[in-house]
């Protein structure tokens, strides 16, 4: 098996993995323990990174729900 690339530093990973937690935590306090609204959120700001980004075809781009014109 090849060496990898660059040692994982326990420490820091542990450090990450806590502050990630405080921010997974966070959103869902944000939306009163909603595991949904999280998800919808998280789904919307990714749609919106996107939009901003991308220049073509983007594969699994959610369709636009509930936005209708007429």
């Amino acid at each position: 098996m090849a060496e990898p690339a660059v040692e994982i530093d326990s420490a820091q990973s542990a450090l990450d993995e806590s502050v990630l937690d405080q921010r997974v935590e966070s959103l869902i306090t944000a939306h009163q323990g909603d595991a949904r609204a999280v998800i919808e959120t998280l789904l919307m700001a990714i749609d919106a990174r996107t939009e901003r980004i991308s220049f073509g075809f983007v594969r699994g781009r959610l369709p636009a729900i509930g936005m209708r014109t007429s």
